[in-house]
């Protein structure tokens, strides 16, 4: 781990959170990424789950993966 670094710490991985996240992706800092969840909800969405149209798996993804 290299100490000359800034650390940025991100709260909350929502769009804004994400979308700093990868502006940041080449920066030459480190990146922390905190969230009381484990998923990216697209919550304009939800209510195609709730009638069943989509899966909540089309519309809530890990954020490890993103």
């Amino acid at each position: 781990m290299d100490e000359a670094k800034h650390h940025v710490v991100v709260v909350g991985a929502g769009f804004g959170g994400l979308e700093l996240t990868r502006a940041l992706a080449a920066a030459p800092v480190r990146i922390t990424m905190i969230d009381k969840r484990n998923h990216h909800l697209f919550q304009p969405l939800l209510y195609q789950v709730a009638t069943a149209a989509l899966a909540t798996s089309e519309i809530a993804w890990p954020i490890r993966h993103l």
